[in-house]
């Protein structure tokens, strides 16, 4: 599948390198093409709209406060998958939605002709790029409107070696961008860091 991934930075990277290596082929949307330290990257760079027109799916892995910008140059997704990796953190380091909103129902508000997904947000880049622990796997979980995709939400992030879990409707992401959260207060602990992971035991 070919992958636009708006975002170079560390998740949008560390997405980016697992989807290729699990055979993917992805391309980036950056807002200068032309910058020389994307050709030193050695990576598919484009226009964020023409990333978009290339891509069968694509993750949006910006800072929140860059979202709306991003998202008009996106222009019209032509209802693909857009996988909402961000979380909305404001001044303070707190969310600036949550309990009857949630960032993700603001990217689907902002992005009407795409199918967001919300996916990738609860856990920090360095899972991304290797999801197991031992014997087990790290959960992705995974919510929105759109059953098909969701699928390819779920799929992807097989391929990146988690625990797929669809947790049901996009309002679900009030649930999981407060879950980004309390990984991120984990990862900030003394005595913790960055190294963990939330999993999903089943009997």
């Amino acid at each position: 599948m070919k992958i636009a991934i708006l975002g170079q930075g560390r998740v949008g990277g560390a997405l980016g390198a697992g989807l290729a290596a699990a055979g993917h082929e992805v391309v980036f949307g950056v807002r200068d093409p032309e910058d020389p330290k994307h050709r030193e990257a050695a990576v598919s760079v484009a226009s964020v709209a023409a990333a978009v027109a290339a891509g069968e799916a694509v993750i949006l892995a910006t800072p929140w406060d860059a979202v709306p910008a991003v998202l008009a140059a996106a222009g019209d997704f032509a209802g693909k998958p857009l996988l909402d990796a961000t979380n909305p953190i404001g001044p303070g380091f707190v969310l600036t939605h949550g309990h009857t909103d949630s960032g993700a129902e603001v990217v689907a508000r902002l992005a009407p002709s795409a199918r967001v997904v919300k996916a990738f947000n609860s856990t920090g880049f360095e899972n991304m790029a290797d999801p197991i622990y031992g014997d087990q796997r790290a959960a992705m979980f995974v919510c929105g409107d759109d059953a098909a995709a969701r699928e390819v939400a779920l799929g992807l992030a097989r391929d990146l070696g988690f625990d797929a879990v669809a947790v049901g409707a996009l309002s679900r992401a009030r649930l999981l961008e407060p879950l980004a959260m309390l990984w991120i207060s984990l990862a900030m602990a003394p005595g913790q860091g960055r190294k963990l992971a939330f999993g999903l035991l089943r009997r």
